[in-house]
Protein backbone atom coordinates (compact mmCIF):
# COMPACT_ATOMS: atom_id res chain seq x y z
CA UNK A 1 0.00 0.00 0.00
CA UNK A 2 1.96 3.55 -1.02
CA UNK A 3 1.68 6.28 0.90
CA UNK A 4 -0.64 7.78 -1.08
CA UNK A 5 -3.52 5.38 -0.35
CA UNK A 6 -2.73 5.52 3.21
CA UNK A 7 -2.93 9.56 3.12
CA UNK A 8 -6.47 9.43 1.68
CA UNK A 9 -7.58 6.73 3.99
CA UNK A 10 -6.43 8.78 7.11
CA UNK A 11 -8.23 11.75 5.67
CA UNK A 12 -10.83 10.20 5.33
CA UNK A 13 -10.97 8.85 8.61
CA UNK A 14 -10.77 12.11 10.33
CA UNK A 15 -13.89 13.33 8.21
CA UNK A 16 -15.87 10.49 9.50
CA UNK A 17 -14.64 11.27 12.84
CA UNK A 18 -15.37 14.80 12.45
CA UNK A 19 -18.75 14.33 11.00
CA UNK A 20 -19.58 11.92 14.32
CA UNK A 21 -18.07 14.05 16.76
CA UNK A 22 -20.48 16.93 15.55
CA UNK A 23 -23.46 14.61 15.03
CA UNK A 24 -22.71 13.56 18.96
CA UNK A 25 -22.25 17.08 20.24
CA UNK A 26 -25.26 18.11 18.42
CA UNK A 27 -27.60 15.07 20.01
CA UNK A 28 -26.16 16.19 23.78
CA UNK A 29 -26.92 19.89 23.02
CA UNK A 30 -30.13 19.00 21.82
CA UNK A 31 -31.29 16.11 24.08
CA UNK A 32 -29.90 17.59 28.11
CA UNK A 33 -31.93 21.05 27.79
CA UNK A 34 -35.39 18.56 27.41
CA UNK A 35 -34.98 18.04 30.92
CA UNK A 36 -34.77 22.22 32.21
CA UNK A 37 -37.72 23.94 33.13
CA UNK A 38 -39.79 25.96 30.34
CA UNK A 39 -38.64 29.10 28.74
CA UNK A 40 -41.34 31.73 30.07
CA UNK A 41 -39.22 34.62 28.97
CA UNK A 42 -37.10 36.07 25.94
CA UNK A 43 -34.21 35.64 27.54
CA UNK A 44 -34.29 32.21 28.76
CA UNK A 45 -34.61 31.91 24.43
CA UNK A 46 -31.79 33.14 24.16
CA UNK A 47 -29.95 31.86 27.47
CA UNK A 48 -30.73 28.38 26.44
CA UNK A 49 -29.35 28.79 22.63
CA UNK A 50 -26.33 29.96 23.63
CA UNK A 51 -25.96 26.95 26.15
CA UNK A 52 -27.10 24.37 23.67
CA UNK A 53 -24.06 26.12 21.53
CA UNK A 54 -21.75 25.48 24.34
CA UNK A 55 -22.93 21.58 24.66
CA UNK A 56 -22.35 21.20 20.39
CA UNK A 57 -19.02 22.07 21.26
CA UNK A 58 -18.43 20.85 24.52
CA UNK A 59 -20.46 17.71 23.74
CA UNK A 60 -17.84 16.99 20.54
CA UNK A 61 -14.58 17.59 22.56
CA UNK A 62 -15.98 15.27 25.28
CA UNK A 63 -16.72 12.55 22.72
CA UNK A 64 -12.90 13.34 21.18
CA UNK A 65 -11.34 12.31 24.54
CA UNK A 66 -13.29 9.43 25.54
CA UNK A 67 -13.05 8.19 22.02
CA UNK A 68 -9.15 8.62 22.07
CA UNK A 69 -8.65 7.28 25.71
CA UNK A 70 -10.82 4.48 24.53
CA UNK A 71 -8.37 4.05 21.37
CA UNK A 72 -5.53 4.26 23.12
CA UNK A 73 -6.47 1.62 26.20
CA UNK A 74 -7.09 -1.07 23.54
CA UNK A 75 -4.78 -0.13 20.41
CA UNK A 76 -1.48 0.55 23.00
CA UNK A 77 -2.60 -2.31 25.90
CA UNK A 78 0.30 -4.51 26.86
CA UNK A 79 0.40 -7.64 25.11
CA UNK A 80 1.21 -10.78 27.08
CA UNK A 81 4.36 -11.01 27.87
CA UNK A 82 5.39 -7.85 26.73
CA UNK A 83 7.21 -6.35 30.36
CA UNK A 84 9.64 -3.87 27.97
CA UNK A 85 8.84 -0.07 28.40
CA UNK A 86 6.72 2.22 25.90
CA UNK A 87 8.71 4.16 23.32
CA UNK A 88 9.62 7.73 24.38
CA UNK A 89 7.68 9.67 22.70
CA UNK A 90 8.96 13.90 22.24
CA UNK A 91 5.90 15.14 21.09
CA UNK A 92 4.53 17.12 17.58
CA UNK A 93 5.02 20.49 17.49
CA UNK A 94 2.58 20.81 14.74
CA UNK A 95 0.00 18.89 16.89
CA UNK A 96 0.39 20.99 20.13
CA UNK A 97 -0.28 24.19 18.00
CA UNK A 98 -3.43 22.82 16.69
CA UNK A 99 -4.93 21.93 20.34
CA UNK A 100 -3.90 25.37 21.81
CA UNK A 101 -5.17 27.37 18.97
CA UNK A 102 -8.77 25.21 18.44
CA UNK A 103 -9.85 25.90 22.28
CA UNK A 104 -8.85 29.63 21.87
CA UNK A 105 -10.79 30.15 18.77
CA UNK A 106 -13.57 28.54 20.55
CA UNK A 107 -13.55 30.72 23.59
CA UNK A 108 -13.48 33.50 21.47
CA UNK A 109 -16.41 32.72 19.84
CA UNK A 110 -17.92 32.06 22.75
CA UNK A 111 -17.14 35.09 24.54
CA UNK A 112 -18.17 37.37 21.77
CA UNK A 113 -21.84 34.85 21.71
CA UNK A 114 -22.12 35.68 25.22
CA UNK A 115 -21.19 39.09 25.44
CA UNK A 116 -24.05 39.57 22.70
CA UNK A 117 -26.50 37.49 24.92
CA UNK A 118 -25.56 39.66 27.73
CA UNK A 119 -26.22 43.32 25.85
CA UNK A 120 -29.51 42.45 25.04
CA UNK A 121 -30.14 41.11 28.19
CA UNK A 122 -29.09 44.44 30.02
CA UNK A 123 -30.95 46.51 27.53
CA UNK A 124 -33.62 48.79 28.51
CA UNK A 125 -37.00 48.24 27.06
CA UNK A 126 -39.75 50.33 26.21
CA UNK A 127 -42.56 50.89 28.64
CA UNK A 128 -40.37 48.53 31.30
CA UNK A 129 -42.71 47.70 34.27
CA UNK A 130 -40.77 48.81 37.50
CA UNK A 131 -40.97 46.76 40.81
CA UNK A 132 -38.68 46.95 43.70
CA UNK A 133 -37.40 43.70 44.96
CA UNK A 134 -36.62 43.28 48.79
CA UNK A 135 -34.73 40.34 49.61
CA UNK A 136 -34.43 39.81 53.56
CA UNK A 137 -33.78 36.33 55.47
CA UNK A 138 -35.97 34.65 54.84
CA UNK A 139 -38.44 36.62 52.66
CA UNK A 140 -39.18 38.01 48.93
CA UNK A 141 -41.25 41.41 48.77
CA UNK A 142 -42.28 43.36 46.06
CA UNK A 143 -43.31 46.84 46.07
CA UNK A 144 -45.77 48.64 43.04
CA UNK A 145 -46.43 51.81 42.55
CA UNK A 146 -49.29 53.82 40.99
CA UNK A 147 -49.94 57.41 41.05
CA UNK A 148 -52.49 58.05 44.14
CA UNK A 149 -55.67 59.02 42.98
CA UNK A 150 -56.56 60.77 46.35
CA UNK A 151 -53.45 63.09 45.48
CA UNK A 152 -51.95 62.69 42.12
CA UNK A 153 -49.15 64.91 42.63
CA UNK A 154 -48.07 61.46 45.04
CA UNK A 155 -47.65 58.24 44.72
CA UNK A 156 -49.62 55.21 46.06
CA UNK A 157 -47.25 51.99 46.85
CA UNK A 158 -48.39 48.64 48.40
CA UNK A 159 -45.96 45.41 48.88
CA UNK A 160 -46.77 41.81 47.51
CA UNK A 161 -45.12 38.81 48.00
CA UNK A 162 -46.36 37.88 44.55
CA UNK A 163 -44.34 39.47 41.73
CA UNK A 164 -47.26 40.17 38.89
CA UNK A 165 -46.75 41.15 35.42
CA UNK A 166 -48.37 39.87 32.21
CA UNK A 167 -47.03 38.51 28.64
CA UNK A 168 -44.96 40.88 26.35
CA UNK A 169 -44.57 43.26 29.32
CA UNK A 170 -40.96 44.38 29.62
CA UNK A 171 -40.06 44.37 32.99
CA UNK A 172 -37.43 45.98 35.38
CA UNK A 173 -37.01 45.03 39.19
CA UNK A 174 -34.67 47.32 41.14
CA UNK A 175 -33.64 44.94 43.92
CA UNK A 176 -32.05 45.82 47.54
CA UNK A 177 -31.02 43.15 50.38
CA UNK A 178 -31.99 44.24 54.42
CA UNK A 179 -29.41 41.78 55.55
CA UNK A 180 -27.07 39.55 53.93
CA UNK A 181 -25.97 38.39 50.39
CA UNK A 182 -29.31 36.81 48.59
CA UNK A 183 -29.47 35.83 44.94
CA UNK A 184 -32.70 35.95 43.00
CA UNK A 185 -32.85 33.29 40.70
CA UNK A 186 -35.86 32.18 38.65
CA UNK A 187 -35.32 28.84 36.91
CA UNK A 188 -37.74 29.29 34.35
CA UNK A 189 -36.51 33.29 33.45
CA UNK A 190 -32.72 31.49 33.51
CA UNK A 191 -31.12 34.70 34.95
CA UNK A 192 -29.46 35.15 38.22
CA UNK A 193 -28.87 38.22 40.30
CA UNK A 194 -27.32 38.78 43.38
CA UNK A 195 -28.80 41.32 46.08
CA UNK A 196 -25.37 43.02 47.48
CA UNK A 197 -25.74 44.67 50.62
CA UNK A 198 -25.53 48.94 50.41
CA UNK A 199 -26.15 48.57 46.34
CA UNK A 200 -29.41 48.17 44.02
CA UNK A 201 -28.95 45.71 41.24
CA UNK A 202 -31.44 45.13 38.44
CA UNK A 203 -32.72 42.36 36.63
CA UNK A 204 -34.20 42.68 33.33
CA UNK A 205 -37.03 40.17 32.00
CA UNK A 206 -39.54 39.92 29.66
CA UNK A 207 -42.35 37.20 29.59
CA UNK A 208 -43.70 35.21 26.34
CA UNK A 209 -46.51 32.38 25.92
CA UNK A 210 -45.48 28.95 26.66
CA UNK A 211 -47.33 26.66 24.69
CA UNK A 212 -50.12 24.06 26.49
CA UNK A 213 -49.40 26.63 29.73
CA UNK A 214 -52.61 27.75 32.03
CA UNK A 215 -52.73 30.99 32.93
CA UNK A 216 -51.96 32.61 35.00
CA UNK A 217 -49.08 30.62 35.38
CA UNK A 218 -47.11 30.18 38.19
CA UNK A 219 -43.06 30.24 38.42
CA UNK A 220 -40.88 29.65 41.29
CA UNK A 221 -38.50 31.98 42.48
CA UNK A 222 -35.64 31.21 45.20
CA UNK A 223 -32.86 32.40 46.62
CA UNK A 224 -29.17 30.96 45.39
CA UNK A 225 -27.11 32.19 47.66
CA UNK A 226 -26.95 30.54 51.21
CA UNK A 227 -28.23 32.81 53.30
CA UNK A 228 -28.42 31.35 56.98
CA UNK A 229 -30.55 28.82 58.50
CA UNK A 230 -33.95 29.18 56.72
CA UNK A 231 -31.75 29.55 53.54
CA UNK A 232 -34.43 26.84 51.55
CA UNK A 233 -37.55 28.14 52.78
CA UNK A 234 -36.37 31.31 51.05
CA UNK A 235 -39.21 30.53 47.48
CA UNK A 236 -41.89 33.18 46.41
CA UNK A 237 -43.78 33.22 42.73
CA UNK A 238 -43.51 34.74 39.23
CA UNK A 239 -47.69 35.37 38.58
CA UNK A 240 -48.17 35.48 34.50
CA UNK A 241 -51.09 36.37 33.35
CA UNK A 242 -52.59 36.10 30.05
CA UNK A 243 -53.69 39.87 29.38
CA UNK A 244 -52.72 43.26 30.86
CA UNK A 245 -56.92 43.31 31.54
CA UNK A 246 -56.02 40.26 33.55
CA UNK A 247 -52.75 41.92 35.49
CA UNK A 248 -55.08 45.54 35.58
CA UNK A 249 -57.38 43.54 37.67
CA UNK A 250 -55.48 42.01 40.11
CA UNK A 251 -53.65 45.26 40.29
CA UNK A 252 -57.16 47.34 41.24
CA UNK A 253 -58.22 45.01 44.11
CA UNK A 254 -54.30 45.16 45.49
CA UNK A 255 -55.17 49.22 45.15
CA UNK A 256 -58.65 48.99 46.71
CA UNK A 257 -56.83 47.48 49.55
CA UNK A 258 -54.37 50.36 49.98
CA UNK A 259 -57.28 52.79 49.62
CA UNK A 260 -59.91 51.18 51.86
CA UNK A 261 -57.83 49.40 54.86
CA UNK A 262 -59.86 48.51 58.12
CA UNK A 263 -60.75 51.41 60.52
CA UNK A 264 -59.66 49.13 63.55
CA UNK A 265 -55.65 49.22 63.68
CA UNK A 266 -55.61 45.52 64.92
CA UNK A 267 -57.01 44.14 62.09
CA UNK A 268 -54.65 46.21 60.00
CA UNK A 269 -52.09 44.81 62.03
CA UNK A 270 -52.77 41.40 61.73
CA UNK A 271 -53.76 41.98 57.85
CA UNK A 272 -49.66 43.01 57.28
CA UNK A 273 -48.29 40.67 59.22
CA UNK A 274 -50.95 37.75 57.57
CA UNK A 275 -49.81 38.63 54.18
CA UNK A 276 -46.01 38.02 54.74
CA UNK A 277 -44.83 41.21 53.28
CA UNK A 278 -42.35 41.36 55.91
CA UNK A 279 -40.34 38.83 56.90
CA UNK A 280 -41.65 38.22 60.94
CA UNK A 281 -43.11 34.98 59.37
CA UNK A 282 -39.75 33.28 58.81
CA UNK A 283 -37.98 33.61 62.51
CA UNK A 284 -40.67 34.27 65.00
CA UNK A 285 -42.85 31.59 66.56
CA UNK A 286 -46.86 32.83 66.95
CA UNK A 287 -49.85 30.00 66.74
CA UNK A 288 -53.52 32.06 66.63
CA UNK A 289 -56.72 30.75 64.60
CA UNK A 290 -55.15 33.05 61.89
CA UNK A 291 -51.81 32.90 61.85
CA UNK A 292 -49.02 29.67 62.25
CA UNK A 293 -45.53 30.68 62.03
CA UNK A 294 -42.93 28.14 63.01
CA UNK A 295 -39.71 30.22 62.70
CA UNK A 296 -36.77 29.25 65.21
CA UNK A 297 -34.63 32.05 64.85
CA UNK A 298 -36.59 34.73 67.17
CA UNK A 299 -38.27 34.69 70.01
CA UNK A 300 -42.01 33.27 70.47
CA UNK A 301 -45.04 36.08 70.10
CA UNK A 302 -47.98 34.44 71.67
CA UNK A 303 -48.08 36.43 75.01
CA UNK A 304 -45.37 39.03 74.40
CA UNK A 305 -48.13 41.84 75.13
CA UNK A 306 -47.80 40.70 78.81
CA UNK A 307 -43.78 40.06 78.56
CA UNK A 308 -43.86 43.80 77.25
CA UNK A 309 -45.94 45.41 80.37
CA UNK A 310 -43.89 43.34 82.89
CA UNK A 311 -40.54 41.54 82.49
CA UNK A 312 -39.85 43.82 79.25
CA UNK A 313 -40.95 47.13 80.82
CA UNK A 314 -38.76 46.88 83.89
CA UNK A 315 -35.91 45.63 81.44
CA UNK A 316 -35.72 48.57 79.85
CA UNK A 317 -37.58 51.19 81.11
CA UNK A 318 -40.09 51.54 78.66
CA UNK A 319 -44.19 51.06 78.43
CA UNK A 320 -45.53 48.39 76.58
CA UNK A 321 -46.67 50.15 73.25
CA UNK A 322 -42.56 51.93 72.86
CA UNK A 323 -40.71 48.64 74.04
CA UNK A 324 -42.65 47.02 70.66
CA UNK A 325 -42.54 49.92 68.63
CA UNK A 326 -38.97 50.21 69.50
CA UNK A 327 -38.34 46.34 68.35
CA UNK A 328 -39.76 47.03 65.44
CA UNK A 329 -37.76 49.82 64.18
CA UNK A 330 -34.38 49.32 66.42
CA UNK A 331 -34.62 45.81 66.76
CA UNK A 332 -31.03 45.38 68.87
CA UNK A 333 -31.70 48.40 71.21
CA UNK A 334 -32.40 45.42 73.51
CA UNK A 335 -32.19 41.93 72.98
CA UNK A 336 -34.29 38.79 74.72
CA UNK A 337 -32.14 36.75 76.77
CA UNK A 338 -31.04 33.66 74.34
CA UNK A 339 -30.97 35.61 71.56
CA UNK A 340 -28.84 37.36 69.04
CA UNK A 341 -28.79 40.53 66.85
CA UNK A 342 -30.04 39.27 63.65
CA UNK A 343 -33.36 41.06 63.18
CA UNK A 344 -32.95 43.22 60.45
CA UNK A 345 -33.99 46.87 59.78
CA UNK A 346 -37.21 46.16 57.56
CA UNK A 347 -37.87 49.91 57.38
CA UNK A 348 -41.66 49.15 57.91
CA UNK A 349 -43.48 52.79 57.15
CA UNK A 350 -44.57 54.35 60.31
CA UNK A 351 -48.61 53.83 59.93
CA UNK A 352 -48.07 50.18 59.34
CA UNK A 353 -45.70 49.71 62.53
CA UNK A 354 -48.05 51.11 64.82
CA UNK A 355 -51.13 48.87 63.45
CA UNK A 356 -48.35 45.95 64.22
CA UNK A 357 -48.03 47.57 67.90
CA UNK A 358 -51.41 47.67 67.95
CA UNK A 359 -51.95 44.01 67.00
CA UNK A 360 -49.13 42.95 69.10
CA UNK A 361 -50.72 44.33 71.69
CA UNK A 362 -53.45 41.87 71.42
CA UNK A 363 -51.46 38.76 71.82
CA UNK A 364 -51.77 38.42 75.81
CA UNK A 365 -52.56 35.21 77.52
CA UNK A 366 -55.94 36.69 78.85
CA UNK A 367 -56.76 37.62 75.18
CA UNK A 368 -57.58 40.88 76.29
CA UNK A 369 -55.19 44.22 75.07
CA UNK A 370 -52.63 44.44 77.61
CA UNK A 371 -51.67 47.59 76.03
CA UNK A 372 -53.44 50.61 73.78
CA UNK A 373 -52.18 52.51 70.81
CA UNK A 374 -52.43 56.10 70.27
CA UNK A 375 -52.80 56.04 66.48
CA UNK A 376 -50.78 59.23 65.33
CA UNK A 377 -53.85 61.58 63.23
CA UNK A 378 -52.18 60.36 59.94
CA UNK A 379 -52.33 57.00 60.55
CA UNK A 380 -56.26 57.34 61.49
CA UNK A 381 -58.65 55.39 59.35
CA UNK A 382 -62.41 56.66 59.50
CA UNK A 383 -65.09 54.15 60.43
CA UNK A 384 -66.86 53.03 57.01
CA UNK A 385 -70.77 55.14 57.17
CA UNK A 386 -73.33 53.41 59.03
CA UNK A 387 -76.26 52.48 56.70
CA UNK A 388 -78.79 55.21 55.70
CA UNK A 389 -81.84 55.43 57.57
CA UNK A 390 -84.53 57.61 56.18
CA UNK A 391 -84.17 60.20 58.92
CA UNK A 392 -80.29 59.67 57.42
CA UNK A 393 -80.33 59.50 53.54
CA UNK A 394 -77.80 57.74 51.60
CA UNK A 395 -76.55 61.05 50.25
CA UNK A 396 -76.60 62.74 53.86
CA UNK A 397 -74.58 59.61 55.18
CA UNK A 398 -71.46 59.80 51.88
CA UNK A 399 -71.73 63.96 52.54
CA UNK A 400 -70.98 62.94 56.26
CA UNK A 401 -67.89 60.56 55.44
CA UNK A 402 -64.87 61.95 55.80
CA UNK A 403 -61.64 61.35 52.86
CA UNK A 404 -59.83 58.92 53.53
Amino acid sequence: MNSSSVSSRTVITLIVVGVLLIVGGFIISQATPLIFPVEASAESKQIDQLFRIALLIGGAIFLLVQGVLLYSVWRFRARPGDTADGPPIHGSTTLEIVWTAIPAVIVVVLTILSYQVWSSIQAVKDDEQRVQVTGARFNWAFTYSTPDPRDTSSDLTFKSTELHTYIGRPVMLEMQTQDVIHSFWVPALRIKQDLLPGRTTQYRFTPVAVEGETYPARYPIKCAELCGAAHGEMVAWIVVHETEADYIAWFDQEVDKVLNPPADPVLRGEGILASQVYPCHTCHVLSTETLQWAGNVGPALNGVADRAATSRANATGLTAVDYLYQSIHEPGAYLVPGYSNLMPQLGIPECEAWSIVAYLCTLSDSGAPACTVELPAQCQVAAPPAEATPEAPVEAAAEATPEL
